[in-house]
């Protein structure tokens, strides 16, 4: 009886272990998907507080440097393909609205490996050239990747909603 008490005994111990081993992989793992959608809920405020600043400098700094990326505003009739495509329509958009505040308070973000989505409704607030303020939403949904250690937009595309 003495070894299969002893047997038991063992068992239960290579049980336990394995049992926390898997858990503190779990736990790990669990830490590491929370720090990457902190990570890229920070990138993407990054991306409102630039763009309300109307500051090209600072949205670049959000994007990737990746010749394919993709704007869609929810004035465009195109996607802007390229840095030198988006900084002139960035460009534009603020030289039509002196003032521009854009938020995106409620993001739903998704981490799958290296990609990251976020989506949810943007408020926007503009005064035209002419004084008058404009309010309207948009349905607003970013892609960025893990590139180097930080997370860059790839593609953002807004569409108004009918008021």
């Amino acid at each position: 009886m003495s070894t299969y008490r002893a047997l038991a005994a063992n068992c239960s111990r290579s049980v336990w272990f394995l049992f926390s081993v898997a858990l503190l992989f779990a736990s790990t793992a669990a830490s590491s998907q929370q720090a990457d959608i902190d990570a890229v809920k920070a990138a993407n405020q990054a991306f409102y507080v630039a763009l309300s600043k109307r500051d090209v400098a600072a949205i670049q700094k959000v994007w990737s440097s990746a010749p394919d990326i993709q704007n869609i505003g929810p004035r465009s009739k195109a996607a802007d393909l390229g840095w030198g495509a988006q900084k002139k329509a960035y460009e534009m958009t603020f030289d039509a609205f002196p003032e521009l505040k854009v938020s995106m308070p409620e993001a739903r973000i998704k981490v799958n490996g290296a990609t990251a989505w976020v989506s949810g409704i943007e408020h926007a607030e503009r005064k035209t050239k002419k004084g008058e303020f404009v309010k309207g939403s948009n349905i607003g949904t970013s892609i960025f990747v893990k590139q180097g250690g930080r997370w860059l937009m790839v593609y953002h595309h807004a569409s108004a909603i009918p008021q």
